[in-house]
């Protein structure tokens, strides 16, 4: 039944495709998203570049989550006119619209993903894991498919990324995120840190700010009270604030007064550390354009690592303390044994940041020249 349904979807979004082919394409980019809030910074950040620099290109954000399914309907409609009638098309995490029409769409279709760097295997490396979504899933949503280009901040994971959205290598081309200017800002750091101090008046009272950042687990470690427990204990609150930055699908919450929760990014609590403590997440290369010190809690690192699994070796390439002990983190921060310069080679290796231009100004760019040339597809050139 579920195949039907899925198989009728398609059929019907490709006539309506086929519809609105009947109307003018514009000098337009459409960027879509499902995350739920605020629209992406990416994406108003290419907006806002565009508008400055190539105001002849419209960029119209479309960002709709589908936690209603009745009004999501209607949004894929939508969806689907602007991508009909747009000379880009430019996505940062799955695009129903775009798995369901693949091939169909003429305009090139342009992944960017959300995730700042690389870590975790995802996609098609992960299919039938407890990480990762059904063949049978992938299968029926044709996930992944209808891509002409996918951004990538370092061409070191070009095979990985190939892969987790099985695509042809040829087509990745390295820009890191437009976000990545943001953290290398200082003018923007500081308003930004103040902004957080001003939402949260006690942060700003001298003790230092340790920010607590664990990436999003789809079942709970069975040790996980636990192991913030002895977070907990560990932290002299005297010394410190604990400030808990949730990831945005998770449920795990702190009963405890000591500790503050900014969840989001308006303000953005990263920009308020002095530490930042993180697991299996790429906000340790938040942190690091941040020039944060960042340690590694893997209090789950055994069954987390079977069910998900990584691109390389988190425990030993990162260069920082990976531990399961609490303890021994807040000693590190006590010492400040944390080696800068061996951690911005690892950022630099992971983040390639262009050589003149910024990370906005390279993908805006980049996005344009897939606009201007021809709509025929053409998944071997970048």
């Amino acid at each position: 039944m579920r195949k039907l349904i899925i198989s009728l979807a398609a059929g019907f979004l490709a006539i309506v495709y086929k519809i609105c082919q009947l109307f003018p394409t514009r000098r337009r980019i459409v960027c879509i998203t499902r995350k739920k809030g605020a629209p992406p910074v990416d994406f108003t950040l290419i907006r806002d570049w565009c508008a400055a620099h190539k105001p002849e290109w419209d960029v119209v954000i479309l960002a709709k989550s589908t936690a209603n399914p009745l009004s999501y309907f209607f949004e894929m409609l939508r969806e689907t006119y602007y991508i009909a009638t747009s000379r880009a098309v430019v996505i940062e995490r799955i695009c129903i619209v775009v798995s369901l029409l693949g091939d169909r769409i003429a305009a090139p279709v342009i992944q960017i993903w959300h995730a700042v760097g690389n870590m975790k295997k995802f996609g098609y490396t992960v299919v039938d894991t407890p990480e990762g979504h059904s063949s049978e899933v992938m299968e029926l949503t044709r996930m992944h498919t209808g891509y002409d280009a996918v951004a990538i901040s370092s061409m070191d994971f070009r095979e990985q990324f190939a892969a987790g959205f099985n695509v042809d290598p040829a087509i990745i081309f390295e820009a890191p995120l437009p976000r990545v200017d943001l953290f290398r800002d200082p003018v923007h750091r500081e308003q930004q840190r103040r902004a957080v101090q001003e939402a949260y008046p006690a942060l700003a009272d001298g003790r230092s700010v340790i920010v607590y950042c664990p990436t999003y687990r789809k079942d709970v470690p069975a040790n996980q009270h636990e192991a913030m427990e002895r977070l907990l204990a560990a932290v002299d609150f005297s010394r410190y604030h604990l400030v808990f930055k949730p990831h945005p699908l998770s449920h795990l919450a702190f009963d405890d007064p000591r500790v503050i929760t900014i969840a989001g990014t308006s303000p953005d609590a990263l920009y308020a550390a002095d530490y930042v403590i993180s697991d299996y997440s790429t906000v340790i290369y938040e942190a690091g354009l941040l020039g944060v010190p960042v340690y590694l809690y893997a209090y789950d690192w055994d069954a987390y690592n079977e069910k998900r699994g990584f691109n390389f070796d988190i425990s030993h390439e990162v260069p920082t303390l990976f531990t399961d002990d609490a303890a021994a983190i807040i000693a590190a921060i006590d010492e400040g044994s944390f080696d800068h310069d061996a951690y911005a080679r690892f950022m630099a290796r992971n983040v390639t940041l262009p050589a003149e231009d910024t990370c906005t100004a390279q993908m805006c760019r980049k996005v344009i020249a897939f606009a201007e040339r021809s709509r025929a597809k053409n998944r071997h050139t970048i």
